[in-house]
């Protein structure tokens, strides 16, 4: 996609055509800011970026120590010091947009004093990133020379990692909006952010060192690489430099757009496909218009892919499809998804962009404060908020939404059926065959054959996805967690035997089938579970009816061996759960009823769990159910589940 603008006398000859490049206005062009503030579409989010901001005026700003710093190294936590790390930019950013939208100076000072605590961190790059061998993202970095497990970052060292460069960004673009105001009041505090901007990023790109994200494998390319080149577009002047540093960072980008399937599909989750797609956008649009490029997008049918992926992983509103690290509840980017949509035509992405703006600023103007636990603030730094504010009014033009009722991801092996084309409407089906090999995933679950049931956008059988990161959650005991194994997911164990991550740790004849009326996929998840599973067999099928909004799972196992115990686990969201004298269950819906009719199984149990992840809190309240089915008779090694609605 990038390939033939990798021409340095091209990139040369638009930088020279494109000399009056102005992405957005800055403060001083009051008619602009004027017409954004009395924007019909942007009533909302523009009364919730002056709520917050109005908020941070007698509050004191977040501290960052050099204790909370060594909490990654010393305890595994990385949430106490990244969420005031992130919490500063986050109130910088609409604190910027505040003094931009109404110039009366009312947000100056605390900008001021904003600006000059980020500007003293002694590193942008956050704990979890800046320590060798203790992210699979932190590769070619160095062990600390003094002592290995020292849990404060080498001098002079450090990783440019995704909000390092994040970080660059929105300083850079803090002194484009208010560079008329900066050099009017405090001129040496603008010329020193340009510095600090050099030195901690652009020169780390420019230099010798290698950084994991320049093989394009995942969300980190898009994020760091659009990130970086704007800022050098908004600092660095020389032309020759500037160009330079855009051909160094085409390649990973060239990486990364090849390693995204023809289908479109990404297999790190939707949470992450927000992140990839976004950049990738953002990449575009400033390459095109900053460099007078045309890369032809909207002809690339991969691009369009990728840019439509999310559509079918929509439940209902700001509720997603969520396997291995994904999260149910997506803030979407709405600026740079916006974008996206226009690139390739999409009224459906569109439209689905459109209806989060409105709900996204409901919430924050009923919350404008600060809260602990809060997993938003990454997501509406000052890229977001300016890019909410001059790309999403083009496409709010909102069509209805829609979704096949039959979707199947192949690259991904994962399986959507509904009742209702209509989102957040009827029942609904998610589905993975898939691998439990990180290397296929670095984002990966043991949890080849799990699926999740919905109700009228609600869900019902759940996979409880993303927790809070820890120092633990990439290194070898990743697989140990609760939520991450298989014991998390609703899928058997087979004599006490769960599955296995690894090389091979995949569904095995995997097939998907549309009809028309039903949807079937059928694997042998035997490999998951058996490092050499030979003829051993854990068959599952899962067959979705449309019109009679009915679900079927049928398992089959085949050891070679009696099959002592056989146990199957349902995780369900925290709503009444009735076991009835026939033995079915019953999950009770905000209107209707979800029933589940066991075959050859009984309910053991239904037990409570606790949540006590702050991830998981904040989506799920305090506490989730499983149900547990055991086997009725194990000589016949068959049990089935039947779903339908009341």
């Amino acid at each position: 996609m990038f390939k033939d603008a990798m021409k340095i006398e091209r990139l040369l000859d638009g930088l020279q055509k494109h000399k009056d490049w102005k992405p957005f206005p800055g403060i001083e062009a009051r008619d602009r800011w004027a017409a954004v503030a009395e924007e019909p579409a942007l009533k909302m989010p523009v009364a919730a970026i002056i709520a917050v901001a109005d908020q941070l005026l007698d509050e004191e700003i977040d501290p960052l120590t050099g204790t909370m710093y060594m909490n990654f190294m010393t305890n595994g936590d990385r949430t106490f010091y990244e969420e005031s790390y992130f919490r500063r930019r986050y109130e910088l950013s609409h604190l910027v947009i505040a003094e931009c939208l109404t110039a009366k100076g009312t947000y100056l000072a605390k900008i001021i004093d904003y600006l000059w605590e980020i500007l003293g961190e002694v590193s942008w790059c956050v704990p979890a990133h800046n320590f060798a061998g203790q992210h699979d993202m932190v590769m070619f970095k160095r062990a600390n020379p003094w002592k290995e497990d020292d849990p404060l970052p080498v001098p002079g060292d450090d990783y440019l990692d995704l909000f390092a460069c994040e970080t660059a960004a929105t300083l850079a673009e803090t002194c484009y909006l208010l560079k008329h105001t900066l050099l009017e009041t405090v001129p040496s505090l603008y010329h020193r952010i340009h510095g600090e901007i050099d030195r901690r990023a652009l020169q780390l790109l420019e230099g010798p060192k290698l950084y994991g994200w320049y093989l394009g494998r995942n969300n980190w390319t898009a994020w760091c690489s659009h990130n970086l080149l704007l800022a050098a577009c908004y600092t660095v002047e020389d032309e020759q430099r500037l160009v330079s540093l855009a051909l160094k960072l085409m390649v990973p980008m060239q990486r990364f757009f090849d390693t995204i399937e023809p289908s479109g599909a990404c297999i790190e989750g939707p949470g992450y496909w927000v992140v990839s797609a976004g950049r990738l956008a953002g990449f575009v649009s400033l390459v095109e218009e900053r460099f007078g490029l045309s890369l032809n997008a909207a002809e690339n049918e991969k691009f369009r892919n990728f840019g439509e992926h999310i559509l079918p992983l929509n439940i209902g509103e700001n509720l997603f499809v969520n396997f291995a690290d994904g999260g149910l509840k997506l803030d979407l980017d709405q600026g740079l998804l916006s974008r996206y949509a226009g690139l390739i035509g999409s009224e459906q992405l569109a439209s689905l962009v459109s209806e989060d703006i409105d709900r996204l600023a409901a919430r924050k103007l009923a919350n404008p404060g600060r809260a602990r636990g809060r997993n938003d603030y990454a997501r509406q730094f000052l890229v977001h908020l300016t890019r909410l504010l001059f790309w999403t009014p083009e496409n709010r033009n909102a069509v209805p939404r829609t979704c096949e009722k039959s979707v199947w991801l192949a690259d991904m092996q994962m399986m959507i059926a509904r009742s209702d084309e209509r989102p957040g409407t009827g029942l609904m089906l998610s589905a993975i065959a898939g691998s439990n090999d990180p290397e296929v995933n670095h984002h990966s679950h043991n949890d080849v054959g799990h699926f999740s049931v919905y109700l009228d956008g609600e869900p019902m059988i759940i996979d409880l996805g993303q927790g809070a990161y820890s120092r633990a959650t990439f290194t070898e005991t990743r697989y140990d967690m609760w939520h991450i194994s298989s014991k998390g997911h609703n899928v058997p164990s087979v004599n006490e035997q769960l599955q296995y991550a690894g090389a091979g740790a995949a569904a095995r004849d995997v097939d998907y089938r549309h009809d028309g009326v039903s949807t079937v996929l059928s694997l042998d998840a035997g490999p998951a579970y058996f490092s050499e599973p030979g003829s051993r067999r854990i068959h599952r099928k899962i067959t979705f009816s449309h019109e009679a909004a009915e679900i079927r799972i049928d398992d089959e196992v085949t050891l070679g061996v009696p099959l002592r115990r056989f146990m199957l686990p349902l995780h369900v969201s925290d709503r009444k759960i009735t076991v009835q004298e026939d033995g079915s269950c019953r999950i009770a819906g905000e209107n209707r009823t979800l029933v589940i009719t066991p075959e050859n199984l009984r309910v053991r149990n239904v037990e409570p769990i606790e949540i006590t992840d702050p991830r998981h809190l904040e989506v799920w309240g305090g506490r989730i159910f499983r149900i547990c089915f055991e086997a009725a008779d194990l000589a016949r090694a068959r049990f089935g589940l039947t779903m339908h609605v009341e």
